[in-house]
């Protein structure tokens, strides 16, 4: 951010900086490109960096600090000045360590003996365990010191402007609603931006599968290439551009600095549950995939909140599970998808909600450890960056597409089409006999389709896929679902994706089109409804389950956390399923209007919440540097009044 240091009236001696450190400085602008040219050329270059000067220079240690460095060296017999980097790193880290584990008693003392020496000179008591925080301390004293002989600092004067829009998208009362609407617009466009662009590529999918099935001779083959893989893969390219829609703005509200101040303004609503606002960032990663997302709890210092944070980001609607959304909501709710989709999502965090707060509950541990965030200044997104985003969520979608997908769409196809020999109820073949001497061609058709549609479904039905959907079917069965819907399911633990390959594959004898095919055979709009919220929910994918246990640690806390998805995903849709079928006979009323109510109800909730709080005089939460504030330790407890 070179060029915003400078606009501000920020300059660096670079010449007198290049002296003091013994380094080239190469100021670079990351957006643009600015700089990046001339750091390629001295990284590729021949010509080494000017040697390290011996004399101290401004990144050497003080003169404490390297006097009992050299006496550390030599409690282990080694030269510091001779020493290499690493070993001197070694030296450095176990000086100041935080305990006296595996420590001789000539490091100790030396540790003690300095301890008390900086506390002479600074005045206050030092520990020798909180000696890092003493190196840190003195890093910075040295950095200040570089900056006030090289460098002219900006004061951070904002705009009037950008006060005035934070001031409207952080308002306490309306920033969160403003937040809300603002993705209702996302999903609304998810939809109605991408309905062109899925049909070019259904268009292709149907002509590359008729192409092959033209010049492929009838056999397993032909209907491994056409129905199997075509078909299945195809089904879930066809989604890539929501895909893409749906990252352009997340991209958009990234790059703009938009994301920080709803950090800000989820502060408030983590601490109900436990967290800080911290949080909210690797949740708001969940959106792209749960895997980074999960890596990306580590700017989490609590080990509460990090391991309540693992637990609940693989319950944010990460782009695999996408696919299955807009698929069912535009086929079974036609008139208003993105409605549907943004009240899937609105349960979706208000079971992400109460399971942080029983959690936070149950073991009572909430931390009121600090949320120090800075704001980013407001930039215009470049059209560089939006394409590289664009460009990696689109091949990490095709490259799954061609991997996992494929693999999985393979077997399941193999378990769809044997066995091969299977005894049918009664002779098709003179049934269709029969109906060929009907002379009325449009009753001739529909006769023809329902017969080979009765006889592909008879064939199903007895294939080893059915089997294994019947035999778990069971415990599914309670929530409306088939057995197909069952079947689909397993796969979704490889890929998510995978979930409409597999149903794409099992519905083809009904129709080559997946959403009628579904209602053909007697999906209701709130079986579909019911079967999305668990998709939501249920077990994250094996990828989000590894990087589960190599971050948590503990197989046990991975594996007992596969088993509250399930028991949620399961109570959650069961509960749905029940509150749709009483809503759906009393009087007519359309489960649509009671999810609008219920949202209602929640916003009311929401508002009167923050009017109570704000009259109590316990308002901002969302604010934990309270320092300088005269109220905090008067009436406060722990926020400010501001």
């Amino acid at each position: 951010c070179y060029d915003l240091f400078t606009k501000n009236g920020g300059s660096i001696n670079l010449q007198r900086f290049s002296a003091l450190t013994q380094l080239n400085a190469y100021p670079t602008v990351a957006r643009t490109g600015t700089g990046v040219n001339a750091l390629k050329d001295c990284l590729t270059s021949e010509e080494k960096e000017p040697s390290i000067c011996k004399n101290p220079s401004s990144l050497d240690f003080s003169e404490k600090w390297k006097t009992v460095l050299i006496k550390c060296a030599k409690s282990f017999n080694i030269d510091w000045a001779e020493a290499s980097p690493l070993k001197k790193h070694e030296i450095l880290s176990r000086f100041i360590s935080t305990s006296d584990n595996n420590l001789s008693e000539e490091l100790i003392k030396i540790r003690n003996d300095f301890a008390q020496e900086i506390s002479e000179e600074s005045k206050r008591t030092i520990k020798p365990t909180n000696l890092a925080c003493e190196l840190a301390m003195d890093r910075y004293s040295r950095i200040e010191k570089l900056l006030a002989a090289t460098a002219t600092v900006p004061e951070k004067n904002l705009p009037k402007w950008q006060e005035k829009l934070d001031s409207l998208l952080t308002h306490r009362i309306m920033g969160l609603p403003m937040f809300l609407a603002l993705m209702i617009f996302v999903f609304w466009t998810t939809f109605s931006l991408a309905e062109a662009p899925m049909g070019w590529i259904e268009s292709g999918i149907d002509f590359l599968a008729n192409f092959a099935e033209s010049k492929l001779s009838e056999g397993l083959l032909s209907d491994l290439i056409v129905n199997g893989i075509i078909h299945g893969v195809g089904g879930v390219l066809v989604f890539v551009p929501n895909i893409l829609i749906l990252f352009f703005w997340i991209a958009l509200l990234e790059d703009s600095g938009y994301m920080s101040r709803a950090a800000f303004m989820m502060d408030r609503l983590m601490k109900a549950i436990g967290l800080q606002g911290r949080a909210f960032i690797p949740m708001i990663m969940g959106l792209g995939c749960n895997v980074p997302a999960i890596m990306a709890t580590r700017i989490i210092d609590s080990k509460f909140q990090r391991f309540l944070t693992i637990l609940l980001i693989p319950l944010v609607s990460c782009a695999a599970r996408l696919p299955v959304l807009v698929l069912l909501c535009g086929t079974f709710f036609p008139n208003n998808p993105s409605l549907w989709m943004f009240l899937l999502f609105s349960v979706n965090i208000g079971v992400i909600l109460l399971l942080g707060h029983f959690s936070n509950v149950i073991f009572k541990a909430v931390e009121n450890s600090p949320f120090l965030l800075e704001m980013p200044p407001y930039r215009l997104p470049t059209f560089k960056s939006v394409l590289d985003t664009l460009k990696e969520k689109a091949w990490h979608f095709i490259e799954k597409a061609g991997t996992v997908i494929l693999a999985g769409t393979i077997i399941i196809w193999v378990l769809s089409s044997f066995p091969r020999d299977i005894p049918l109820s009664f002779d098709y073949e003179a049934e269709k006999a029969l109906i060929m001497s009907v002379k009325d061609e449009t009753k001739k058709q529909e006769a023809l389709e329902s017969l080979d549609s009765k006889r592909e479904l008879e064939y199903m039905e007895n294939r080893y896929m059915a089997k294994l959907g019947k035999a778990i079917h069971p415990i599914m069965e309670p929530l409306g679902f088939t057995w197909r819907e069952t079947v689909s399911l397993i796969p979704g633990f490889l890929a998510k994706e995978s979930v409409v390959s597999t149903l794409t594959v099992l519905y083809l004898p009904f129709s080559s089109d997946l959403g009628e095919a579904m209602t053909k055979s007697g999906i209701t709009p709130l079986s579909a409804f019911v079967f999305m919220l668990f998709t939501l929910l249920y077990i994250p994918c094996l990828a989000t389950f590894g990087v589960m246990w190599r971050e948590s640690g503990s197989l046990k806390f991975t594996a007992s956390s596969l088993f509250i998805y399930f028991i949620i995903a399961y109570l959650a849709s069961f509960i749905a399923l029940k509150v749709g079928e009483l809503m759906q006979t009393a009087d007519g009323i359309a489960l649509e209007n009671i999810l609008i109510v219920i949202c209602s109800i929640i916003a009311a909730w929401y508002l009167i919440n923050i009017t109570i709080s704000s009259i109590s005089g316990k308002m901002c939460n969302s604010c934990s540097a309270c320092s300088g504030c005269p109220s905090k330790t008067e009436n406060c407890k722990g926020g400010c009044h501001k």
